[in-house]
């Protein structure tokens, strides 16, 4: 399935704190079917198909939209679909945002108490690049591109350039376009994929893992 020209239903919400304004965008609808928690090997989320197409997409959004902070409130998914999951894993949400925004995380909690529904608005996916240029150079010491991680407010934050973004979107394009396959020609249940940030200290990757078997959990 090609992520390129599928469609995102979203919310859109201007949110002011004094003098500042922030846009956020998330799902007009809770990503059902997807997970994340923070655990001692990092921060994993796990998704199914559709799940990991609206993960695909929102990484693609913010990759193109520097101006946006794009949240997936993912805690209360209700998704037990965890390859490696461990009792003490925290419940956390996810925001992607262009670093040039220069937003706080600290804010974050401020921000996310203040939105309520919002505009909807489709968004058409322009997909994610494959051989993305820049990808040797990414392994030097000296690169800067770099994508990051903040943590504040029960959230990961990934932030970083087009480049960020774009270098650690491969994998999740992979994932939407090829692993269905993959996992037909294999018999597999799931597959997994890790995309690096700087700033997580031992925690230095977002672990993906991408699983067929689901099922919502009916836990509060």
């Amino acid at each position: 399935m090609k992520l390129q020209g599928e469609r995102w239903r979203t919310l859109v919400s201007t949110v002011r704190l004094g003098r500042d304004e922030y846009r956020v965008v998330q799902p007009a609808r809770p990503v059902a079917h997807a997970s994340m928690h923070l655990a001692l090997c990092g921060v994993s989320v796990t998704v199914n198909k559709p799940a990991a197409r609206e993960l695909a997409m929102a990484w693609a959004f913010a990759m193109r939209s520097p101006r946006t902070l794009v949240y997936l409130p993912l805690r209360q998914s209700g998704c037990e679909c965890r390859m490696y999951a461990e009792d003490g894993d925290i419940p956390v949400d996810l925001v992607l945002l262009h670093h040039s925004l220069g937003f706080a995380a600290s804010r974050w909690k401020e921000v996310r108490a203040k939105l309520r529904g919002g505009r909807p608005h489709t968004v058409v996916c322009r997909g994610l690049p494959r051989d993305v240029p820049g990808r040797r150079e990414s392994l030097r010491r000296d690169f800067r591109d770099d994508l990051r991680y903040h943590f504040a407010a029960d959230t990961a934050f990934f932030t970083g350039s087009r480049t960020a973004f774009a270098l650690s979107g491969e994998n999740l394009l992979e994932m939407v376009e090829d692993w269905p396959r993959r996992m037909h020609e294999k018999q597999r249940d799931g597959f997994c994929t890790e995309i690096y940030a700087k700033g997580m200290g031992d925690r230095e990757q977002l672990h993906v893992q991408y699983c067929d078997r689901h099922r919502v959990s009916t836990r509060r």
